[in-house]
């Protein structure tokens, strides 16, 4: 028997609610017989996909990893981009630009 449980970062906002969750799963593990593992995983994006959310070509990302503007871990061979800073590269992307078009209006 599989039991599964995952919460983001959204779920934790509401410490009872989440608490909640995590208590009824583990009383259904207990009424099963399953051992309980927990573990935190943080997600990842990859170069092709930050490119597509930000309508910018994969080249153009890998010279921003290069650069250093845009921090990646290895995975093998491949980067891998940390959600979180995905989320900063963005929002620095877009004050960036917004400075950049200002000029025009």
């Amino acid at each position: 028997m599989n039991l599964a449980l995952r919460l983001t970062p959204a779920d934790l906002a509401d410490r009872k609610s989440a608490t909640k969750s995590v208590l009824a799963f583990l009383r259904e593990a207990e009424k099963a017989g399953a051992s309980v593992k927990l573990s935190a995983e943080a997600p990842f994006l990859t170069p092709e996909e930050v490119a597509k959310q930000l309508g910018l070509s994969r080249p153009t990302i890998s010279r921003r990893i290069k650069a250093g503007d845009l921090k990646a871990v290895k995975v093998g061979n491949r980067n891998r981009i940390p959600l979180p800073e995905f989320e900063r590269f963005r929002d620095a992307y877009l004050d960036e630009l917004a400075s950049a078009l200002a000029d025009d209006f």
